[in-house]
């Protein structure tokens, strides 16, 4: 079993979070209430897709090109929905 934050292998699973990508029961898990807490972040502001664990990604940060050194106009652009956030919206436009 894997955190699905921090990437932790050979876990005792503390809390599943597959429902918020409508995975099956017993898919996806998190190692603690930290990773939890963290993750359910990350998926309410919408920025679970950006995130870089350490464990997979390494210690070393990485410089960016030049061209993506000064802001860009589609940082105010969309972010990474789950499919569930995605559905809950569109019951706004079918009144």
């Amino acid at each position: 079993m894997i955190c699905s934050y921090c990437y932790d292998t050979q876990i005792h699973p503390k809390h599943d979070v597959g429902h918020w990508w409508n995975n099956p029961l017993d898919s996806v898990y998190v190692c603690s209430d930290k990773c939890y807490t963290e993750l359910e972040k990350l998926v309410k502001n919408r920025t679970w897709m950006d995130h870089k664990p350490e464990a997979i990604f390494g210690k070393k940060k990485r410089k960016l090109s030049p061209s993506f050194d000064k802001p860009s106009p589609r940082d105010k652009g969309p972010k990474s929905v789950t499919d569930k956030q995605f559905t809950d919206d569109l019951g706004k436009f079918m009144t």
